[in-house]
């Protein structure tokens, strides 16, 4: 066994059975001020914001006029002002479709915050020890937003985790290697990408520049709990309240258990018609080959077997999401 793969299993485990924490890569923050904020951003995402507070963030998703995601939103209010933590790498395509959005009667004042602000997250039944030692009192809930009671600029919030509940921090970018420091001295391993990314499998979910992409709605991919169904407008709100009213979610997003290993992208087929495609695919340590993929009704159903259109025609098997042993 080489020292590659013995550091990936080693960090695997731990994010099982420890705590291991992963700096966020291009992580997107944008700042949204004046008296206007939160009724602008009702106007152009799908979740209810009036659930905000400085304890309590919401997930919402930015949609084009035909449903498709654009960008998926952790929102923060810090009282003064909104924080909208983005998709890795969407920070300056959000940022600018944002303030083509502003008009001239709108109080709100947008920047780009992303150079300011580092955002890590720290995963694993070890979480709460690991927020003990940054000086957290608890690990928050889910979409619970904690700060330090010493008044550090460090906030924490709760969010769906690789292993269960997950929490991703949002420091000031010179702070995130002394966060480092300490998370490493308490005892949490930094989880390669390798690792993460079949652990996202593995947890079924959806992942940037796979699942959340311009290909699929907020319905389809698996977020079904960021879009509200009571509040009014915002672009693409009648194409999704269309799809849960007239039963038009046609797709979704499965778990597929695999004979072989199968490339994201593969087409995928069900008595020989086309029925879908593989959109995440990993070698699990527990599980074996396995992959996310979308697929048209009814072939979405538990247990239905779908082939792929690959050389080899690789049986798969709808399963369950996230992944049993």
């Amino acid at each position: 066994m080489g020292s590659h793969e013995t550091q990936f299993l080693i960090d695997y485990r731990e994010a099982l059975e420890g705590v291991v924490f992963l700096p966020q890569p291009a992580a997107g923050c944008l700042r949204l001020g004046d008296q206007d904020r939160l009724d602008f951003l009702q106007r152009q995402t799908t979740n209810d914001l009036s659930g905000l507070s400085t304890g309590r963030s919401v997930l919402t998703v930015m949609v084009s006029p035909t449903a498709r995601i654009l960008d998926v939103l952790q929102v923060l209010d810090k009282g003064d002002a909104i924080l909208l933590l983005t998709l890795p790498g969407h920070g300056e395509n959000t940022f600018q479709y944002l303030r083509r959005r502003i008009f001239f009667n709108d109080k709100v004042h947008l920047e780009d915050a992303s150079l300011e602000f580092s955002q890590i997250d720290i995963e694993g039944p070890g979480a709460p020890e690991a927020m003990n030692s940054l000086g957290f009192g608890m690990a928050p809930q889910l979409d619970e937003v904690l700060t330090i009671a010493d008044g550090t600029a460090v906030i924490a919030v709760g969010v769906r985790g690789l292993t269960g509940l997950g929490v991703r921090l949002v420091v000031p970018a010179d702070m995130a290697g002394s966060i480092h420091q300490t998370l490493q001295q308490g005892g949490a391993e930094q989880i390669s990408t390798e690792s993460r990314e079949i652990l996202r499998i593995e947890a079924g979910i959806p992942g940037a520049g796979a699942e959340l992409i311009e290909e699929y709605t907020p319905l389809e991919a698996g977020l079904r709990h960021a879009v509200s169904g009571e509040k009014g407008c915002y672009p693409g709100q009648e194409v999704l309240a269309r799809q849960v009213t007239y039963d038009k979610v046609t797709r979704q997003m499965v778990g597929l258990r695999l004979e072989a290993p199968i490339q994201p992208g593969t087409r995928l087929l069900a008595g020989g018609a086309p029925a879908g495609e593989i959109t995440s695919a990993a070698q699990s340590p527990r599980f074996g080959p396995i992959a996310l993929g979308v697929v048209k009704r009814p072939h979405y159903e538990v247990g239905t077997r779908l082939t792929s259109v690959s050389d080899d025609q690789l049986e798969a098997e709808v399963v369950e999401l996230p992944f049993r042993e």
